[in-house]
């Protein structure tokens, strides 16, 4: 899942439901992987086989990676009668979180994430999932594999996936993806102890603001991704359609409970973020006040001292005091005695 800079593509005047891709297409041609399962038989090949839909004693789950290959959208489209708006919001790539509930079948979007080491910035991926009778269809936008320890825990046939409905499948994927929204907060929470421990160092603080700068706009991401994802959570959580068992709703009630722990957490630390913000900006001020502070003491100190040399600067013939043997080293005695009763001064007002 590398880092995408989303070309627009303009869909002005043409109808709803008019399949083009608005990703990036900077990736591989689309993949598509075939799986047809159930409690005692599993089968798989990397093609699609609509075939398998026919066999009704089963679990079909077609996944597909890319969405540069429209036809191949369309046909699975045709083939699984899925709603045209639907798979318009499978190829429009920047789509809010979502559940969508048709005659035969259920639509959730929801972006998967991770965030990029060296930049720091976060990377989503939109991953569109369609939950029907005996199916389950995916489509990746990109064409790295997010959903390849589902395929596994299917082709291993350990745990419930391969003994229960295709609901449990549809929630297994959507468990997986938010999954990562956990790793990209453990990230978070560590770069913002390292910050927090650096703020309270002394010495240079290399690059502060702008990581500060960096972590706020990575959680605020975040967020922006979590919150329309907790409320279709929680939408698929209490749907009435007949597509969800009651005996899987506990599991849909887990995940709901996982989005709304990540939105506290992104909560808690964009308040962090907030605190630092503030604690660096009253360092940055306290160590401006002390700069004004030492100036100000230094300028304090020459007032007396330029007062003496400026009297006795004057161009007047008669001033006694020039032409004493030793004036000029009682004039420098009498300004150093000036600075020292000062310096005396502040330091006892803890001035300095």
């Amino acid at each position: 899942m590398g880092k995408k800079k989303h070309k627009k593509i303009r869909k002005k005047g043409l109808p709803p439901g008019s399949l083009i891709y608005t990703g990036h297409h900077e990736q591989s041609p689309a993949s598509v992987f075939s799986i047809w399962y159930n409690n005692d038989e599993y089968h798989a090949q990397e093609s699609y086989a609509p075939e398998w839909l026919q066999q009704k004693d089963g679990i079909q789950w077609i996944d597909v990676r890319g969405l540069t290959d429209t036809a191949l959208v369309e046909k699975i489209g045709q083939d699984f009668q899925l709603h045209h708006l639907a798979l318009e919001d499978v190829l429009n790539t920047q789509q809010r979180a979502k559940l969508e509930e048709y005659d035969n079948s259920m639509f959730f979007i929801l972006h998967n994430l991770r965030l990029d080491a060296e930049s720091f910035e976060l990377q989503s991926e939109q991953i569109g999932v369609f939950l029907g009778p005996n199916y389950v269809i995916s489509f990746q936008e990109d064409s790295d594999d997010t959903l390849i320890f589902v395929r596994k825990r299917a082709f291993e046939g350990q745990g419930r996936l391969r003994k229960r409905s295709c609901d449990y499948l549809f929630y297994a994927i959507l468990d997986t993806i938010v999954d990562h929204y956990f790793g990209v907060l453990d990230e978070l929470d560590t770069a913002i102890q390292d910050l927090e421990a650096e703020l309270h160092m002394d010495g240079a603080k290399a690059n502060l603001k702008d990581r500060i700068y960096d972590l706020k706009r990575t959680n605020n991401q975040l967020r922006h991704y979590t919150l329309p994802l907790r409320d279709a959570a929680n939408r698929l959580y209490r749907s009435e359609c007949p597509l969800i068992q009651e005996i899987n709703r506990p599991y849909l009630r887990d995940l709901t409970d996982h989005v709304s722990q990540i939105f506290d957490s992104a909560e808690f630390a964009r308040e962090q973020l907030v605190g630092i913000a503030g604690h660096y900006q009253a360092e940055i001020g306290n160590r401006l006040n002390d700069v004004m502070r030492l100036l100000t003491i230094i300028s304090t100190i020459f007032i007396p001292l330029s007062f003496i040399a400026g009297v006795y600067g004057m161009n007047f013939d008669d001033m006694p005091e020039l032409h004493w043997k030793n004036g000029y080293y009682i004039a420098l005695g009498i300004m150093i005695t000036i600075t020292l009763a000062m310096l005396k001064y502040f330091r006892r007002n803890k001035w300095i």
